[in-house]
């Protein structure tokens, strides 16, 4: 292999920028560790949220099959009764004018 030398190259001093590059790769470092009150708290304050959501979202779909429970009860009431229920037709948005 070939190894092609720059100008920059002349007055580089190879032995200091291995050394360097050496004792970076050696050197003990401590572990990176949280063990502060924020970072509990952050994690709460995350684990909170998730639960909060879940939970919204679980009676969401409770309210969505009650409502729609009660829809049909009501349309069988009135079929019962005699009087034809046909839901509204639900509304498209409007594209432009079309």
């Amino acid at each position: 292999m070939t190894y092609v030398s720059h100008h920059s190259d002349k007055f580089r001093d190879l032995t200091g920028d291995d050394a360097y590059r050496s004792w970076l790769i050696s050197r003990e470092q401590a572990p990176i560790v949280h063990h502060s009150g924020a970072m509990h708290w952050k994690r709460l304050r995350v684990l909170a949220r998730l639960t909060f959501n879940h939970i919204k979202g679980l009676l969401a779909a409770v309210h969505v099959a009650i409502v729609a429970d009660k829809m049909r009860r009501v349309q069988r009431e009135l079929a019962l009764r005699g009087v034809r229920y046909d839901a509204p037709p639900k509304a498209s948005t409007d594209r432009g004018g079309r």
